[in-house]
């Protein structure tokens, strides 16, 4: 590959043309159409006087290797899923998709698939877990559990005190237990949801809802 350096020694860089039409700035070996290597006591790039954006604006990130990309509502993870689920025996774990499959009210890169939230990139992602227990009309309550699994380990498990309804019957509240954490996770690695009561006398339908959004 012939390559045309143009030196330009009042900034102390180079500036390399190649046949692929590449451009490299201070690299000989220019890999994308514009590769800026810099010194490593600055920063290599500024660009200013930048109009306004007129349509939805995304976030330019770099990758581990530096090259720069868009980073849209598109592009990002985040996932909201809902549904139902029996919770049949009291002090046993059942998956999200026990009793029925999850609805998907979205999945922007398609991590989420029955029970299960496979990374497709490595990130930092905050990772919501409600379940919303419902109430029973005798004894003295019960104990729900919200539960996320990472790689089948258990890393949040979050239990609350559900209370009996009012004597007429009513609800007294919305009773639900919530797990919730930031967590760091590599590319494959898998988020799975649980929930438990625990002193229910019967039965207990619940409806949950999984959030996870990646944050870096």
């Amino acid at each position: 590959m012939k390559i045309l350096f143009l030196p330009i020694f009042t900034m102390g860089v180079f500036i390399a043309y190649a046949q692929t039409g590449n451009v490299g700035i201070n690299t000989p070996s220019p890999t994308n159409l514009l590769h800026v290597k810099g010194n490593g006591t600055s920063d290599p790039l500024r660009v200013e006087n930048l109009l306004t954006a007129q349509n939805t604006a995304g976030t330019l990130v770099a990758d581990a290797t530096g090259v720069v990309r868009l980073k849209n509502s598109n592009s990002i993870s985040s996932v909201r899923i809902t549904g139902n689920v029996t919770l049949a025996a009291s002090g046993t774990y059942y998956a999200t998709n026990a009793s029925s499959a999850p609805t998907k009210e979205y999945d922007n890169l398609n991590e989420f698939s029955g029970n299960t939230f496979t990374a497709a990139q490595a990130g930092l992602y905050m990772v919501a877990h409600s379940v919303l227990f419902t109430q029973q009309n005798s004894g003295d309550g019960y104990l729900g559990n919200a539960v996320i699994l990472r790689n089948g380990v258990i890393i949040e498990n979050n239990a609350s005190k559900i209370a009996i309804t009012e004597v007429s019957g009513a609800p007294t509240s919305d009773c639900y237990s919530e797990a919730t954490a930031v967590i760091k996770l590599n590319a494959g690695d898998t988020l799975t949801f649980q929930s438990r009561t625990y002193g229910a006398g019967a039965s207990v339908p619940a409806s949950y809802r999984i959030s996870i959004t990646r944050l870096d």
